[in-house]
């Protein structure tokens, strides 16, 4: 499978080499991409001699289905920053407010973003009308080192395939909820607003508990899966609560889910063991081309996530296991015959005794999805005691920084 890379020129952006959202914005798109190629190509030499073919984003710009951005206030820096630059400490120390993804290697300061091309044109409207909303209403945004301030977070969520889009405001405290509802209706009049409560000390946008402000705590959102001509082959519904699992990058997943589904096709197994399974986006893909799926996920919320979703969409022979993948292939021996094994575990990679128990189950083929290529290749040094590798694809799901997704085919010797 290979892929034409679209000539695209470079992005500016003002906040470049500051944000920690972008590492390659001074490269163009096709550049970037090639140098993941070749990036990869090193880490999996041991493996794989032959090019790996990547398959881009249709859309290098505005692809992001979901970000998180942090209120910090922090004490100002004159420019350029330093981190490592002493201060003058008879100086008194003036604070400024900001709005925005981390500045890079820093956890406790932000840059304020006026510019962006990652999430949603409405990202940066409705940053401005939040900021002129807490200052109105004087609300001090949070500080890191100090642990004071209300406001900590907001989450952005849309639907890529369905249009619908949710903003979570995350505070320590009650703020003014009718006029935040009325901030973001001035931009984003259809989306659903709630509000999260966290008052720990960690860096992270998790509840203690969420309210909903207007509208649903969830939002709708849809895979349709292609077959080699580009043909619609079947179209499978989400339900997105705001903490749910899902690819941030719903368009080009969906490419990577349709070239999987392609495979297991080929493979025709009656049994698919979808191990790191999360909410079971690869069993509800495949869920029609097999007698059964055995979804494994240790995140109790995504196998609630996926339980509700194969609901959702009439699927009745998916199986979810909460489960830590080591505990459940030593628990319940895998099938050996017309049997197929998906693997996508988390950037750490898999367990060592996971990995393990797959290479010794005598299943004959294994697709594994890996969104790290070291730890990846940390695994296929056990894995390919036992398998071959068949074949090595790349997907770009994130244009701008250093992360691509990897599929690897694997058959028993």
């Amino acid at each position: 499978m290979s892929a034409c890379l679209k000539s695209m020129p470079k992005i500016t952006c003002k906040h470049f080499k500051q944000c920690g959202g972008c590492a390659m914005l001074d490269l163009a798109y096709e550049d970037q991409v090639a140098n993941k190629q070749e990036r990869l190509k090193e880490i999996l030499k041991d493996f794989w001699s032959a090019d790996i073919p990547a398959t881009q984003t249709d859309h290098p710009v505005f692809f992001r289905n979901k970000v998180e951005l942090g209120f910090c206030r922090q004490p100002i820096w004159k420019e350029p920053f330093d981190k490592k630059a002493k201060r003058d400490k008879t100086i008194p120390l003036e604070f400024e407010q900001t709005l925005g993804f981390k500045l890079k290697g820093r956890w406790d300061r932000a840059v304020d973003i006026e510019e962006c091309y990652l999430f949603d044109e409405h990202l940066i409207p409705l940053l401005t009308a939040v900021r002129a909303w807490a200052k109105a209403e004087n609300l001090e945004y949070y500080d890191h080192r100090k642990h004071t301030g209300v406001l900590r977070h907001i989450m952005l969520r849309v639907g890529k395939n369905t249009g619908e889009a949710i903003v979570v405001l995350f505070v320590t405290d009650d703020i003014p909820e009718k006029t935040f509802v009325q901030a973001v209706e001035s931009v984003w009049p259809e989306a659903n607003i709630m509000v999260a409560v966290n008052t720990g000390l960690a860096d992270t946008a998790a509840p203690e508990s969420l309210r909903v402000l207007k509208g649903k705590d969830f939002i709708s959102e849809k895979i349709i899966l292609s077959g080699p001509q580009g043909e619609k082959e079947r179209e499978v519904l989400f339900k997105l609560s705001p903490q749910s699992f899902f690819q941030t990058n719903t368009l080009s997943a969906q490419k990577m889910y349709s070239r999987v589904r392609g495979l297991v096709k080929e493979i025709s197994p009656k049994v698919i063991y979808d191990l790191y399974g999360g909410a079971g986006s690869f069993s509800l893909s495949c869920a029609d081309l097999c007698e059964k799926s055995l979804c494994v996920e240790s995140v109790a919320p995504a196998i609630y996530n996926g339980i509700e979703n194969a609901k959702l969409n009439g699927v009745q022979n998916v199986q979810f296991f909460c489960a830590k993948v080591e505990d459940f292939v030593k628990q319940q021996p895998l099938e050996r015959k017309d049997v197929l094994i998906i693997l996508d575990p988390p950037r750490s990679g898999m367990h060592p005794k996971a990995a393990k128990a797959v290479a010794e189950s005598g299943v004959k083929n294994i697709l594994y999805i890996s969104c790290n290529p070291v730890t990846l290749a940390a695994d296929l040094k056990i894995l390919t005691q036992y398998y071959d590798v068949k074949d090595v694809e790349a997907f770009d799901f994130f244009p701008h920084t250093d992360h691509i997704e990897t599929l690897v085919q694997l058959k028993l010797k």
